[in-house]
């Protein structure tokens, strides 16, 4: 007896990626938040991961560092619970106030402060992360359709996890030229114009949680 092989049927993968060009595109708050969080990741969030390492081992030890990576994480878990707990009407709306705590992470790393300062700062940032995190991720699982995540995952990789690994690379150089203090002061400058412009688009800070 012949053997039948069965046919695959299914999109390209170009035609995937205009589709959820197309997805992407007709919806401002989705690529609102992904332009502002390309920026965020390359001049903000990415920096402080290797530069934190070197600012807390250099100035403490890193028996330090590893306390107040601790210390991020209980943040982290206190700004995961907080989000499930309090499910605001406007998520993004309350996820970008909720960044502006990223600000003490960043300032803390910028100046030569105590450790009580410095941990208060790491268990902030920990916390501001943590919330903004589930009001994004609950709001993209709920506001696009099934079908349509898995083409729109690729532009909201490119918009977050690239531009965080450009960062984190650039950290290093750019501090070495300009200053490490000026890096991660210019970093909370724009995180205040990161959290501004997140909560002055209509489509984006008017969002309604779906149910």
């Amino acid at each position: 007896m012949e053997s039948v092989t069965p046919v695959v049927t299914g999109e390209s993968m170009l035609a995937e990626l205009m589709g959820g060009w197309r997805e992407f595109r007709a919806r401002s708050w989705l690529w609102g938040v992904i332009a502002v969080w390309s920026v965020y990741g390359i001049t903000v969030l990415g920096p402080i991961t290797p530069l934190e390492a070197v600012v807390v081992t250099e100035r403490h030890s890193s028996a330090m560092f590893g306390l107040m990576m601790t210390v991020a994480g209980a943040g982290n878990v206190a700004g995961g619970l907080l989000a499930m707990r309090l499910r605001p009407v406007r998520p993004l709306f309350a996820g970008a106030l909720a960044l502006f705590g990223v600000i003490g992470n960043v300032l803390v790393l910028a100046y030569d402060v105590p450790v009580p300062l410095l941990a208060a700062g790491f268990f902030t940032g920990g916390v501001s992360l943590a919330f903004w995190l589930v009001m994004w991720s609950t709001t993209v699982q709920t506001q696009i359709p099934a079908e349509a995540l898995n083409r729109l995952h690729a532009y909201d990789v490119a918009g977050s996890l690239i531009m965080l690994a450009v960062g984190r690379a650039l950290a290093g150089p750019v501090a070495e030229a300009v200053g490490l203090r000026e890096v991660l002061v210019a970093g909370a400058v724009i995180n205040v114009g990161a959290c501004a412009v997140l909560l002055a688009v209509p489509a984006i800070r008017g969002l309604k949680r779906v149910g």
